[in-house]
């Protein structure tokens, strides 16, 4: 008879969940001389570990907050 534990079962769900998983990457610099704050955002995303990775560039904290929320609600299933 084989033996079943508990860490098995949580090794396969947490296998199974990595399949889900997106990756956002968010990488911040300044352009002084482009804009009065010359802050730049990188906003790095992928909805998986099989969907290509895409990429947009924002100017402003407001437009990096509602990438990052955007993001965040795909991965909800909003």
């Amino acid at each position: 008879m084989g033996q079943h534990s508990a860490a098995a079962e949580h090794g396969d769900a947490h296998d199974n969940a990595l399949d889900e998983l997106g990756t956002l990457v968010l990488r911040v610099w300044r352009e002084p001389d482009s804009s009065p704050h010359g802050l730049r955002v990188r906003v790095l995303t992928s909805e998986g570990p099989r969907e290509p990775a895409s990429s947009a560039v924002v100017a402003d904290v407001d437009s990096a907050v509602a990438a990052v929320r955007s993001w965040l609600e795909k991965q909800q299933g909003d």
